[in-house]
């Protein structure tokens, strides 16, 4: 009555009455049209249903698992004191302990781990939490070089002598690394815990058998837990999984005399096979059923029809299935496999859900905000924030983790970058800037607090927090403690350089400044010093003019393929380059590189040599970062071309017309200063006619005698003009011209700018 009352008094429940009528008519009416037109794909469509059934629970199954311990190896490792246990040097029953505590915890949250433990191999200590006593095999297993998460399967007991099915996974945090690992984590699960997620999963298969095995064929779960760790290999259905390369299928075949239905997923994470086997009959046995039903159902619906109506607009129109029309999304629904839902669950599984979701933003939002953090950080140390949008409470709070009273920059640079940067690739880089800064930041957090600030390129940046504004000798010894332990593990050397001190975050860029400028000292100190502004302001060399002597030298040594004298001519370079600042030095090696190149530059034209071969030492200037790194490229572009000029001297006429050349060129650099300084006076030095030596020196040098000239007594003159305060005039009388309009003119069609410009300028760059 109260359901007739609701009809008449609510034109929803009119509504809902009319539609389930309508639908209960067309139901009738299509399913009689087709319903036996589905009977013969019938058979097919439950063998498909079976298959994807497995799938998806196999898919559920494989990566609930592997995401479990996935999450659980990143939670273990983020954790400080599980960090200390896994790289202690020495036992430590407090660290121990306090591992063993995280671990307790750790488990109380992720209920299905069976148990934890975790292996130092240096101390050869370990914590567990069943007490379980490792094995030899189990030791060998866990310290042999592999992939950074192995799998082991296998049966224990505990000190109560209750036996154990359990699947180890092995976890090495530095498997990335040729050094054998220094500890393991092992994370145990039940092979029950397997087993009873397969039964609940298939349950609506009542006599199908599952099994989980790995790619030899060993049972890792089996629907009789007696088969576990056997050997399913030689099982004819078994291998023919294990020899298809597909990673899912599914076939029929005779299994002990029964047909069966076999159907198997790959997992790509774990490399688990998931087997289902199902009777045959089963999956066939109800379409005869089904065809009998469905002429009764037909008939009852008919009849029925109407009260079916009013039944369903009763049980269906109610607060709940309003709140889970809201709350369900079109994947839920169509999940469903019966008509009776547990509704309540549904609603639970939502909120759920929605949790997770606000979980997971809360997360991106913290992630987010330590971004912006570092890039904040970033923007100060360079020198401006302007271009980072962020609100003045984040900077506020950001800021006040900087207390100090003093903040110092410490800059830690990767020494030889380009063969660290050519032996890694990109990730490998990566992983070990950032250990370069937890082992930075872990040792020097002991006295003082420490920041990271920036990590790019060849270096990482920290700020450190004193109580002085003075450099205390013992942080050179914390400085020396890390250069140790990069070397040691992950042979890697760094230089570290240490900036003034300041008194707010607003003033860092100025000790990351002075920072960056003691590194340079690094040239004259060596791979691996450790500077501060008063080292390097003991290394900051006077003004001294360039040695175009040394250069001349070298260049005569060279000549006369004399390794030794080309040695002994770059050391005392070297030694020149020891009194001189850093811009003076990194800029006299540019000078004596490109004035060497210069005056063999002519092997290029004359004997068909690569020029690449030459200039292939002033893209290298780049990379120097010592003066070993200066001594070596000058060494090597000396003896470069010492190979050259050797190999080709075997050229006896080549060699004669070089010589005749090379004469000529020193009767040049010796009387460019004459006026008269002509063609026929070259030529009648070396005894040859005019015109010969012309063509001769044209061929040979691909510019005419007059130009070369030219090209000498201008080149000169920069040297004037850079080294005297002689006036334009008489520096151009000094190299032979005595027009000083014809000189002007020259220099500046040569040069681009006119010599009171370059002067100007030479005179600038030497203040």
């Amino acid at each position: 009555m109260m359901l007739l009352r609701r009809i008449l008094q609510y034109r929803v429940y009119r509504r809902l009455v009319l539609s389930y009528l309508t639908l209960s008519i067309v139901t009738i009416a299509l399913l009689s049209t087709i319903l036996y037109a589905m009977f013969s794909a019938r058979a097919v469509d439950e063998i498909d249903s079976s298959s994807k059934q497995m799938l998806t629970q196999v898919s559920y199954t494989s990566n609930v698992v592997y995401d479990q311990v996935k999450d659980i190896t990143s939670q273990l490792l983020s954790d400080n004191e599980i960090i200390s246990f896994l790289y202690a040097k020495e036992d430590n029953k407090k660290t121990n302990y306090t591992a063993y505590l995280f671990l307790n915890r750790l488990q109380g949250v992720y209920p299905f781990i069976k148990n934890i433990s975790l292996y130092n191999f240096t101390t050869g200590t370990n914590t567990d939490l069943l007490g379980l006593t490792p094995t030899a095999d189990m030791m060998d297993q866990l310290q042999k070089e592999g992939s950074s998460i192995g799998f082991i399967p296998r049966q224990v007991e505990t000190m109560s002598k209750i036996p154990l099915k359990l699947l180890t996974f092995k976890i090495t945090p530095e498997i990335s690394f040729t050094e054998k690992p220094k500890g393991a984590i092992v994370v145990d699960l039940d092979e029950a815990y397997i087993r009873n997620i397969m039964k609940g999963i298939s349950a609506s298969a009542r006599d199908a058998l599952t099994l989980v095995m790995d790619t030899k064929g060993t049972i890792i779960s089996h629907s009789d837990p007696d088969h576990f760790m056997e050997d399913f290999s030689d099982k004819p259905y078994i291998a023919r999984i294990l020899k298809d390369k597909a990673q899912s299928g599914s076939f029929v075949q005779r299994i002990e005399g029964q047909k069966e239905l076999v159907t198997y997923v790959k997992s790509a994470n774990l490399d688990w096979y998931f087997i289902t086997v199902r009777p045959y009959s089963e999956i066939i046995s109800n379409i005869d059923q089904l065809r009998n039903w469905t002429i009764l159902i037909a008939v009852l619906l008919i009849i029925a029809g109407a009260f079916i109506s009013l039944l369903l607009t009763g049980n269906m129109y109610n607060p709940v299935k309003a709140l889970l029309d809201k709350v369900s999304t079109p994947e839920t629904n169509a999940a469903k496999p019966h008509p009776r839902v547990d509704e309540y669950k549904l609603l639970t599984d939502a909120f759920t859900n929605t949790m997770e979701s606000a979980k997971s933003m809360a997360d991106t939002i913290q992630a987010s905000s330590q971004a912006l953090k570092d890039s904040y950080i970033a923007y100060l140390l360079n020198g401006g924030t302007k271009q980072l949008a962020v609100s003045a409470e984040m900077k506020r709070e950001w800021e006040s983790r900087f207390s100090g009273p003093f903040l110092t920059v410490v800059l830690f640079k990767i020494d030889n970058y380009a063969a660290f940067h050519e032996k890694h690739h990109a990730l490998d880089r990566g992983l070990i800037r950032f250990a370069i800064s937890n082992i930075a930041g872990e040792l020097l957090s002991k006295p003082y607090r420490a920041d990271t600030a920036n990590i790019a390129g060849d270096e990482v940046t920290l700020i450190l927090q004193t109580d002085s504004p003075h450099v205390e000798d013992n942080l050179f010894l914390i400085f020396g403690e890390i250069q140790d332990a990069l070397l040691r593990y992950y042979a890697v050397s760094v230089s570290v350089s240490i900036g003034d001190s300041c008194a707010s975050l607003s003033e860092i860029r100025h000790s990351y400044e002075t920072a960056k400028a003691s590194m340079t000292s690094r040239l004259f100190l060596g791979h691996g010093c450790i500077v501060d502004s008063r080292t390097a302001a003991k290394q900051d060399g006077q003004q001294e003019r360039y040695p175009m002597h040394s250069e001349k030298r070298l260049i005569d040594a060279v000549k006369q393929s004399q390794t030794a004298k080309m040695k002994r001519e770059i050391e005392s370079f070297l030694a020149f380059l020891q009194g001189c600042s850093y811009a003076n030095a990194i800029q006299y090696t540019q000078f004596i590189v490109l004035g060497v190149i210069k005056e063999f530059e002519y092997v290029t034209e004359w004997w068909n040599v690569d020029a690449e071969q030459l200039y292939r030492a002033t893209r290298h200037m780049q990379s120097v970062e010592t003066m070993a790194d200066i001594e070596r490229l000058l060494l090597g572009l000396c003896q470069q071309i010492v190979e050259i000029l050797e190999e080709n001297k075997k050229n006896t006429y080549v060699v004669k017309n070089a010589k005749i050349i090379e004469t000529i060129q020193l009767f040049v650099q010796e009387r460019y200063a004459e006026h008269g300084l002509s063609l026929e006076a070259a030529a009648e030095n070396v005894g040859f006619s005019t015109g010969y030596i012309g063509k001769l020196f044209k061929n040979m040098t691909g510019t005419t005698f007059n130009d070369y000239v030219t090209h000498i007594r201008l080149e000169q003159a920069k040297v004037l003009l850079a080294t005297t305060t002689d006036t334009i005039a008489a520096v151009g009388e000094a190299v032979g011209v005595y027009n000083v309009s014809y000189f002007t003119t020259l220099f500046k069609k040569k040069y681009g700018i006119t010599p009171s410009v370059f002067k100007e300028q030479a005179a600038h760059a030497a203040e």
